[in-house]
């Protein structure tokens, strides 16, 4: 999603297990904001188990000793075969102790984990003893082979587990993978949302929208407002790709995602907009119904959204009639941004590159299609204008206070087509409310203030 999701913000932290475990790792949404650069990097995980996560050089890791050899397996380890992405490759495992009887968590669940990993030659490169708290993380975002392991073993079990290289990374390892060698204790384990029944493909009965959106009511609402565009709403949301694997979900983390619907992708604002609070949808996104982010799984994705809470909010203004580029009598910045004068302004002072400015604006994409708005919020956005891009920090050098400007902004002075950013050209229009010059010594740095447009 635009900003969401688990594979930003659960791999960087509660993946020691996955990246440092040699299990490897692959972004979300999710939630949730900033997905993109985390998901890339992660799904690139490097095969030395001590390079992620912060965990520490090896030089820095307490040495445990195993309960058996680790060199190889013992004779009466099982053979776990069949494994997805490499089913000739078994993965062996010796129980140590015996867990409670009943089901063990499949491949979506969030598992709760103690454990310590080993190279074949004795050294410890991991483990959760100086935690002394359990790990917790779905199956669905650990490497093949650790997942079949875990997914083999019952509540409270303990086990010794050999995965070969093949089986335990994901992406690509950067380095020689090798065999590693884990002693787990599964503690416990939370069932995730159940997999559609029809995750590989929308049925017949399903609802196509103009756009070539499908969806199927799975519960119906209670409310009889349905968000628009503009409105701020609160919703949960679990997705699969078409094989059934779970790449996201706010219902796992137990936190719903509060944001604006044009800020979402075009399948899921559609799709939002079409529902009242209560309503439960699940809806089948091809590749163009939905941004292509790093790391996200290929083909069509499904989600099922649930829609929490509507938050009416101010209209933006229309869509620009020139959105799609720039009229002939605009005029045009040293840089390359093309600007027209909507309404003159009644100061004379003109922002430096080093000053703060407040401003009310709206930004579209050439096809029209609203990415953000101070005015949907009715709060001006304060920055300084180091801290904007730099089309938009040239264009505003132009501006006086009280002016009205449209800015056409070329995607090379915007973000570049950066992932999970509006791409292409940007329209702004922007009215500027106050300049506000830069102490020395302020001039230099800083963090970004919140209201920094989008």
């Amino acid at each position: 999603m635009k900003s969401s999701t688990w594979f930003a913000t659960g791999l960087r932290t509660a993946l020691a297990l996955a990246t440092l475990a040699g299990a490897g790792c692959q972004r979300s949404g999710s939630a949730q904001e900033q997905a993109a650069a985390k998901r890339k990097e992660a799904a690139t995980a490097t095969a030395d188990p001590h390079a992620r996560a912060g965990i520490g050089a090896p030089a820095r890791t307490p040495q445990v000793k195993p309960p058996l050899p680790v060199a190889q397996p013992p004779a009466d380890a099982e053979q776990l075969t069949g494994i997805e992405g490499a089913p000739a490759k078994p993965v062996f495992i010796k129980r140590l102790a015996a867990g409670a009887p009943g089901p063990g968590p499949g491949r979506n669940d969030t598992v709760s984990l103690n454990f310590t990993g080993w190279r074949l030659n004795g050294e410890t490169f991991l483990s959760t003893k100086s935690r002394n708290r359990p790990v917790q993380q779905s199956l669905a975002v650990l490497a093949p082979g650790f997942t079949a392991a875990v997914m083999s073993m019952k509540k409270g079990e303990r086990a010794m587990v050999w995965i070969p290289p093949e089986l335990g990374y994901m992406g690509t390892p950067t380095d020689t993978p090798e065999t590693t060698v884990y002693e787990i204790e599964l503690v416990d384990f939370e069932p995730a949302p159940a997999v559609p029944p029809d995750v590989a493909g929308p049925p017949a009965t399903a609802t196509r929208t103009a756009s070539g959106l499908a969806y199927a009511t799975v519960k119906p609402g209670d409310g009889k407002t349905r968000p628009r565009v503009f409105d701020q709403v609160t919703y949960h949301y679990t997705a699969w790709d078409s094989s059934g694997k779970m790449f996201d979900s706010t219902e796992v983390r137990k936190r719903p995602k509060p944001t604006f619907v044009f800020r979402e992708w075009p399948g899921l604002e559609e799709a939002l907009t079409s529902m009242t609070v209560g309503e439960r949808k699940r809806v089948w996104l091809a590749e163009s119904h939905r941004d292509d982010l790093p790391g996200l799984p290929a083909g069509t994705l499904v989600y099922e959204l649930e829609l929490l809470e509507i938050k009416p909010m101010h209209a933006p203004p229309p869509t620009p009639p020139d959105v799609a580029a720039p009229p002939a009598d605009a005029k045009k910045t040293a840089k390359g941004v093309s600007y027209k004068v909507l309404s003159p302004g009644t100061g004379r002072a003109r922002p430096g590159p080093a000053d703060t400015v407040r401003i009310h604006y709206s930004g579209w994409t050439t096809n029209g299609r609203l990415f953000d708005s101070s005015l949907v919020r009715q709060e001006p956005a304060q920055f300084p204008l180091s801290r904007w891009f730099e089309g938009g920090a040239d264009a505003l050098q132009t501006m006086v206070v009280g002016e009205k400007t449209r800015l056409w902004i070329p995607s090379e002075l915007a973000y570049n087509n950066a992932p999970g950013r509006p791409a292409g050209m940007l329209v702004y229009d922007v009215e500027l409310l106050e300049i506000i010059a830069a102490p020395p010594a302020a001039a230099g740095g800083g963090a970004a203030p919140a209201g920094k447009p989008h």
